[in-house]
């Protein structure tokens, strides 16, 4: 009874602080989670009751936002709790053992996952879709079950414009890793699109290593290569062919790996025993996608951790910063200034009114000369030359002597 108790509290506390996820929060989330996992393997029989009963009041909330199709209906399946505890039971599941009861929840788990995609299919849903996707190849992975998950990522391929123009240029990279839905002014931005695209060849190239030892894989992934080579011929970004075109060329390449070694053996396809072990001996002997996805996700997984951090410095981000020259100033000698007041207390002194005005407009043309970069300096002083850089600019009045 107390056991049970405590699977219901730690299970409330944990959707209550899942409300919000962000940069800071996201760590200690996927802590509890994984934590509130491996405690509900300690009683599989116990677990069991809560994962149905729990798994069940999700399935209410698609049906009711599917049927009443209402938009406060509808935000009860797009936020963070819904998607934080369809993760806890996917992880839950992928977790348990090939025995337990827990995978009779596979199926229902699943359904409630591609129902939660398939409920609003737009493009401000592309996150949430994304989400969706990763968690169930994580239950592929986990169970060893087949689930089709590369529809859902063709669909975008086929119906977004990934030509398209756009009206913002965004200096930064948009992670995805944090939003369910990505606002108008997101999806102006050219960021928005690269993510998409590099998301969607991460999940596909994702999906692909965990089925690349598979004896169906050059079957599986038949329909997958004739979209992308269709996506090829109509694509005209640069950018975006060389991800696909090489992300094909992997593909193809592990098929024809696959094609030659169930070439040498003779294989029943009724006994599934033997099949197994050839695919255990695959996966152990390595296929060229294993191998160059376990080379690209260490590349992947440190630039996306810095874009987490939202740090300028640890991100490099090494933006441009505008140099301006300081101005010079030019010493005047402290002489000039004398000799300019004697003249003016000499003019007083021995000239009349008129000849004073003239020789004070000649004193002020002088000054007007010394600042722009013609001062007179005496010759028996020491005055140190300056020379101003390449960006001062030297602007002097004209004489008639320059023409000499």
């Amino acid at each position: 009874m107390q056991l049970e108790t405590l699977y219901k509290t730690m299970y409330v506390k944990y959707v209550d602080n899942a409300k919000f996820v962000s940069p800071s929060t996201l760590p200690g989330i996927n802590f509890t989670r994984r934590s509130l996992a491996e405690i509900y393997l300690l009683n599989t029989d116990l677990s069991y009751k809560h994962a149905f009963l729990y798994i069940r009041q999700l399935a209410i909330h698609l049906r009711n936002a599917t049927t009443l199709k209402r938009k406060e209906s509808f935000q009860t399946l797009y936020n963070w709790q819904f998607i934080n505890s369809l993760q806890l039971w996917a992880e839950l599941i992928s977790m348990s053992k090939p025995q337990s009861g827990l995978r009779d929840l596979l199926y229902p788990v699943v359904q409630i996952i591609i129902g939660t995609m398939k409920a609003i299919p737009t493009a401000q849903y592309y996150p949430l879709r994304f989400h969706c996707i990763s968690m169930l190849i994580k239950l592929s992975k986990g169970t060893g079950t087949f689930i089709p998950v590369l529809p859902f990522l063709l669909e975008i391929l086929n119906s977004h414009d990934f030509n398209k123009r756009h009206k913002q240029v965004s200096m930064k990279p948009v992670s995805l890793t944090c939003i369910l839905r990505s606002s108008k002014s997101q999806m102006q931005e050219n960021g928005y699109t690269d993510i998409v695209m590099e998301t969607i060849c991460e999940l596909i190239l994702q999906n692909a290593a965990k089925d690349s030892h598979s004896i169906a894989f050059p079957d599986i992934y038949v329909p997958c290569i004739a979209q992308l080579k269709k996506f090829l011929s109509i694509c005209r970004v640069a950018n975006y062919c060389r991800k696909i075109k090489q992300l094909l060329e992997k593909l193809q390449e592990n098929a024809t790996h696959i094609e030659k070694s169930r070439s040498r053996i003779v294989v029943n396809l009724s006994d599934t025993a033997q099949i197994q072990n050839w695919e255990n001996n695959i996966k152990a002997a390595g296929t060229p996608l294993t191998q160059f996805y376990e080379s690209w996700i260490k590349v992947h997984e440190s630039l996306k951790l810095k874009t987490l951090t939202q740090n300028d410095e640890i991100a490099e981000y090494n933006l441009p910063t505008l140099k301006r020259s300081k101005k010079q100033k030019i010493s005047i000698p402290q002489e000039q200034d004398e000799s300019e007041e004697d003249i003016l207390s000499n003019n007083n002194h021995h000239s009349t009114n008129g000849d004073s005005a003239k020789k004070i407009k000649t004193i002020a043309t002088t000054k007007s000369k010394k600042l722009m970069g013609h001062p007179r300096i005496n010759k028996n002083v020491a005055v140190d030359t300056v020379i101003p850089s390449e960006d001062t600019d030297i602007v002097r009045n004209m004489t008639i002597s320059d023409w000499d």
